[in-house]
């Protein structure tokens, strides 16, 4: 089974706003192709590709890439923005993607893949990728890390009770722990050539979309309640100050022999 979610408009808008674009995986993804297949690259295919922030940082590898994504809401939003020639989107679902057999050199997945009917999905991206072709998925972890000055340790306390609050509003078809899915799906990926491993980088979580549906209130007044006492550990009056947020995300590669 997969789940939709992200397909609201304001949602959507608020994805294109803060999601931070990949450049570090698509450096190591095209890194890890070259050593695999340092030919022509023809046709990229970024699945689940929200409003494109990924989808276009792939343009200057391949011929053609197109997004795909369910929902109607995101695509418009990746359509909005600035998008280079050879630059597409289709709404398709991930596990029905509208290729032919052995066509796309590259199947990527970025923060996506843990929506989708996850076996359905692998079977799919089997079937389009031609021999030699590469899988890319991505999934953020919750070890989120705030710098700045001497009061990063408090910063971090604050935002870990914050996301302590969402989790009640996990969704379960997530379980405890994304990274989690993705390792069961590395496992489960037959390809012989294959690696995973971490990459740091920033976020935007469903948990926060749902509690907004849930509790409109508490979706306004925990992030407030949690941006002033931020605001107040680091001596400052703007929440515009500027300050340094890794997260870790979990990454795998695989080539289809």
């Amino acid at each position: 089974m997969a789940l939709r979610l992200f397909e609201g408009n304001d949602h959507a808008a608020a994805y294109l706003q803060y999601r931070v674009s990949p450049h570090e995986l698509i450096c190591r993804i095209m890194d890890y192709m070259e050593t695999m297949m340092p030919k022509q690259l023809d046709l990229a295919v970024d699945v689940g590709c929200g409003s494109g922030q990924g989808t276009i940082l792939l343009a200057p590898y391949f011929t053609k890439v197109v997004g795909t994504d369910v929902s109607r809401a995101q695509l418009k939003m990746a359509v909005a923005n600035s998008i280079p020639p050879n630059v597409s989107y289709r709404q398709c679902p991930a596990e029905e993607l509208p290729f032919a057999s052995g066509e796309v050199d590259l199947v990527t997945a970025m923060t996506a893949a843990h929506w989708f009917d996850r076996q359905k999905f692998l079977l799919e991206a089997d079937r389009v990728l031609r021999p030699g072709g590469c899988l890319a998925l991505l999934s953020y972890s919750m070890d989120m890390e705030l710098e700045y000055g001497d009061v990063s340790n408090a910063l971090n306390d604050i935002c870990k009770e914050f996301y302590a609050a969402l989790l009640p509003f996990r969704n379960p078809y997530l379980g405890s722990s994304s990274v989690k899915i993705y390792s069961d799906m590395f496992d489960s990926c037959p390809y012989p050539d294959k690696e995973c491993g971490y990459i740091g980088m920033v976020e935007t979580f469903s948990s926060y979309q749902i509690l907004q549906q849930k509790d409109p209130a508490a979706a306004e007044r925990l992030p407030n309640e949690a941006r002033t006492r931020l605001m107040s550990a680091m001596k400052v009056s703007s929440p515009d100050a500027e300050v340094t947020v890794v997260v870790k995300y979990f990454y795998w590669l695989a080539c289809k022999p």
